[in-house]
């Protein structure tokens, strides 16, 4: 074995994850772990804590927890706290995809426990950003974007380019789901900004399909299209898997929206075909959602009470409490289309408890999920 060797291979696997070719640098990485004796431990750590994050960028959760479980036995051994920690936070974002937010929160709580007393601001920067994205897929709105802006003033104060960007990209996120939708756009056209200039292939194509939902949930169909377009192509070109599924959903969505429903479908089915191979169950909500929605356009009821239905099962398995507004909400527009008078009230009311003004007052099929 050669250290230098597994050190050459490192820096190329460095190089290619830096430009978002995350299939590529997972070989390198694998090639250096190979030239890294049991004695180079530290080297070795590293191997497997940026494993993980290809890993996981390309929507393989279980073999990331994997590799992070190896790091985090790896800085245990060479009692390296901020290592733990690390891995610790790649483990909460692994389950975080894998939609098991109780065991996600317990990692992203314990490693900031550990960036706090070691005074990492790069550490509590990043912890709180992965504690937006759970929140917000958990459904805590508010808690979402509390974390979101502790992580963007932590980046700023440190002038990391990154850290920026991909805070800016939550809070875009999050705005959206709340509802408001200009500054939706506004984050997401500051972070796109801030991610091309530094070369982050993948947070520029994060940002043009946050930009483009922003448009879609502004009713500007035309313009996020092209959007989504954009953002296709680039992941296509890195090979990433879990943004490309969800950009596939809403450019479903836009297409339901302008009455092209074969086309909705093939989206839906694909961005479907995707989250079930991840193991994404959230994603598999909106899919099945989508779909369910086509077959009440097309009045299939009997077709879209089983899709919503099985979707409701999944939001309630998970904490999707965001998800499960939607599949309710999608349920009462079902019976009102089938001639029952039915009242919105409950659902909006709940929507709001979780810090969402999403529902207008008049609400009518198709539906334009945020």
């Amino acid at each position: 074995m050669s250290r230098e060797e597994g050190d050459r291979y490192f820096a190329i696997g460095e190089q290619k994850r830096i430009g978002s070719h995350f299939s590529e640098a997972l070989t390198a990485y694998q090639n250096a772990l190979t030239h890294y004796s049991d004695e180079a431990a530290a080297q070795r750590l590293q191997g497997y804590q940026k494993m993980g994050d290809c890993l996981r960028m390309l929507g393989d959760f279980n073999a990331a927890k994997e590799n992070f479980s190896h790091a985090l036995s790896l800085a245990q051994e060479e009692e390296d706290e901020v290592a733990l920690a690390d891995a610790l936070v790649g483990l909460g974002l692994s389950e975080r995809g894998l939609g098991d937010v109780e065991k996600s929160q317990g990692h992203l709580e314990r490693a900031r426990e550990v960036y706090e007393e070691w005074e990492d601001p790069e550490g509590e920067a990043y912890t709180s950003w992965a504690l937006g994205g759970l929140w917000r897929i958990s459904g805590e709105l508010r808690n979402a974007k509390a974390s979101f802006e502790e992580a963007l003033t932590l980046s700023e104060g440190m002038g990391d380019q990154t850290g920026m960007g991909y805070a800016l990209c939550g809070l875009g996120g999050v705005s959206r789901m709340m509802g408001h939708y200009r500054d939706s756009l506004a984050y997401y056209s500051r972070a796109h900004t801030i991610l091309k200039e530094i070369d982050d292939v993948f947070g520029t194509a994060y940002s043009f399909c946050g930009i483009a939902n922003a448009h879609r949930m502004s009713d500007d169909f035309e313009r996020a299209l092209g959007y989504f377009e954009r953002a296709t192509s680039l992941y296509q070109e890195i090979g990433d898997r879990i943004s490309y599924a969800y950009t596939m959903w809403g450019e479903g969505t836009t297409f339901k929206m302008v009455g092209k429903e074969e086309e909705a479908v093939e989206a839906f089915q694909a961005a479907e075909a995707i989250f079930e191979a991840t193991g994404d169950q959230r994603g598999r909500i909106y899919t099945l959602l989508g779909r369910g929605e086509v077959s009440l356009l097309r009045g299939k009821a009997a077709e879209a009470e089983k899709l919503i239905n099985e979707a409701l099962e999944r939001a309630e398995i998970s904490p999707f409490r965001l998800e499960r507004c939607h599949c309710h909400l999608l349920q009462l527009l079902a019976r009102r289309k089938g001639g029952e008078d039915i009242t919105l009230e409950a659902v909006r009311k709940e929507y709001r408890r979780l810090g969402s003004d999403f529902l207008p007052m008049e609400v009518s099929l198709p539906l334009n999920l945020p």
